[in-house]
């Protein structure tokens, strides 16, 4: 049984596509207030079982078309869309296409096999039975000629491997209609060559299949059945491979013997901005009989500028299954690509035990001295620093990488945006409890902090709830800002944070017009809440190794902070309140992310 086969029945939405066609169809884009259009009222149409080629000079508009048709960009396009010269609903639409742009981002901590499998589980219904879904994986890798690296990680793989296993993933959910954004970018003759006819493998089991290819070898174009040329946003030629060259010369162009027809059409193609005049004719005669061809296809359709898939009376499912069930798949993703990712698994671990270790054995035995209370005031506020850089810093140089997978998947129907958002919460936390506890515990006893186990649990909770808002906040940080900038503005923003925490300068002294400030910086509550865990609740006169000892007592201690009347559970709520906002600001940031990559 062939892959199409194995596949085909379980996504019942268009049995047989003969072809997709598109009218009119105009994409524009704002750069610094001025508009440039990048796609001029252009159609065409692309068949299935046909593998069609669509070459053109760089800034031709080859991308833009992939974008536009895919369903991948929507700001800015006009047009018209048909399937089988019918309007097909957006939901479904997406469904039905595969995009695979020219660089797929792909998690480097998840072998092939895994991969496939994971995105089998989030693309195919549940109806569709664990034995079947390793068939069709099995069926993907053998097609793809993946097998003898089915088990490696991706950031092993090369870079011809790397470009299978992108078609593979699209190949999961049998999509009917398959696009590609020069897949043989950055690879050699070889490599190009396999790509390539791994494509026209998957356009004789019946699928449309289009891919933009910067300048082939006659060899590779050999491999295409149908040929549709850019320049300058606008269709300078739509047909079969054999009829390219005779359709050029009787627009005046007359190829050399024995020259590249792809080249040929590509220096035609690069003429048009330098001298239009020689090109207006051929410009002129393919649009009569692209406009020709589309409205003897579909006399009856009629353009609105607006809309470029029309959506249908009832709605479509967007996912094949429930929210619950995509959370649970990305969970395990998720958890499995942190446990391996050395990082932020055991450098973030060993980190927060050698820390502990290092304030530890710096600050022995400070916490039950009355004469080193500044000293362990201070070392409090260290403890406090590195929970929240140590966390914060490990997932914004780590996320920034994610986002642009979760920015793909979600293009391609995967899952939603509220299943990732909780995956991602729920993944991350327990490393970073595990992280907290260890450093805090191994500090804790060795600095000599009260041997009490309600001072024991209040100072762990501090840092774990400082240790999840710093966390948060990178994780936001990396979803706004990309890996170059982020790195930056976490410090940036945290530091003067610092300065409002009562340690560095007492309320008192601070300026009225910084004073209300305090309250909405976490370290404010987060050092409070440390104090009041050490030197609060009544604790009992502090051991003082000088016969006299101002700060014997802990009242005195609480004073010195200006915290005697400060209350730990208003600390734990302020921590719970900034916790809360950040992984609002999370969710929105998500969101709008989505919405800026449309």
């Amino acid at each position: 049984m062939s892959l199409d086969e194995t596949v085909e029945v379980e996504i019942p939405l268009v049995k047989t596509i003969t072809s997709l066609s598109f009218r009119n169809l105009d994409y524009s884009v704002s750069h610094r207030g001025n508009k440039k259009q990048l796609l001029k009222n252009i159609s065409g149409s692309f068949r299935s079982g046909r593998l069609t080629a669509v070459i053109g000079p760089s800034g031709g508009g080859k991308s833009s078309l992939m974008n536009a048709l895919s369903g991948f960009k929507t700001q800015g396009v006009k047009g018209r869309i048909l399937v089988n010269s019918e309007s097909v609903d957006p939901q479904k639409y997406r469904q039905l296409v595969a995009y695979t742009a020219q660089d797929v981002p792909l998690l480097p901590n998840i072998t092939i096999h895994e991969t496939l499998h994971y995105v089998a589980d989030l693309k195919l219904p549940s109806s569709v039975t664990r034995i079947h879904k390793i068939k069709i994986v099995n069926d993907i890798v053998s097609l793809l000629g993946l097998e003898k690296c089915i088990h490696n990680q991706v950031e092993y793989l090369s870079g011809g491997e790397r470009k299978r296993l992108s078609i593979g993933l699209e190949m999961v959910s049998n999509p009917k209609i398959m696009f590609f954004d020069e897949p043989t970018s950055g690879l050699d003759s070889v490599s190009s060559y396999q790509v390539i006819s791994h494509l026209k493998e998957l356009a004789k089991q019946g699928r449309c299949v289009v891919s933009a290819i910067h300048q082939p070898s006659s060899e590779l174009l050999e491999l295409f059945d149908d040929i549709y040329v850019l320049a300058d946003g606008r269709c300078m030629y739509q047909g079969t491979l054999v009829d390219l060259i005779p359709s050029l010369a009787e627009a005046g162009f007359l190829c050399p013997r024995y020259y590249n027809p792809a080249d040929f059409a590509l220096k035609i193609a690069s003429t048009v901005e330098s001298d239009p005049d020689k090109t207006s004719q051929l410009m002129k005669r393919m649009e009569s009989v692209t406009n020709e061809q589309q409205v003897n296809a579909v006399h009856d359709e009629q353009c609105d500028g607006r809309d470029m898939l029309k959506p249908a009376n009832g709605s479509s499912p967007q996912y094949p299954i429930s929210q619950f069930r995509q959370f649970l798949i990305l969970l395990r993703r998720t958890s499995l690509g942190t446990v391996r990712n050395l990082k932020l698994t055991r450098l973030r671990l060993i980190g927060h035990i050698l820390f502990g270790l290092i304030v530890g054995s710096v600050f022995y035995d400070v916490g039950d001295n009355g004469a080193k209370v500044l000293s362990n005031v201070g070392c409090l506020m260290m403890m406090l620093m590195f929970m929240v850089f140590s966390n914060a810093m490990t997932v914004v140089l780590t996320f920034p990488l994610e986002m642009s997978v979760f920015i793909r998947e979600h293009k391609s129907n995967c899952y939603s945006t509220t299943a990732y958002f909780f995956s991602k919460i729920v993944a991350d936390f327990p490393l970073m409890l595990t992280s907290v506890t260890c450093c805090q515990i191994i500090a804790y006893y060795l600095t000599g902090q009260p041997n009490e186990t309600d001072r024991v649990v209040m100072f762990w909770g501090i840092c774990a709830l400082m240790g999840w808002a710093a966390q948060m906040y990178g994780l936001f940080a990396g979803s706004i800002f990309p890996i170059d900038i982020s790195p930056f503005v976490v410090p940036a923003t945290v530091v003067p944070m610092i300065l409002f925490s009562g340690f560095f300068i007492r309320y008192s002294e601070l300026l009225t017009v910084y004073r209300p400030v305090t309250y909405v910086s976490p370290f404010r509550y987060g050092f409070e809440g440390l104090a009041l865990s050490c030197y609060g609740f009544n604790r009992t006169d502090i051991g003082c190794e000088d016969m006299f000892c101002y700060y014997r007592k802990s009242r005195k201690i609480l004073q010195l902070l200006e915290i005697e009347n400060g209350n730990y559970w208003l600390d734990v709520t302020g921590l719970g309140v900034w916790i809360l906002l950040l992984h609002v600001a999370l969710y929105v940031s998500l969101r709008c992310k989505l919405r800026w990559n449309k």
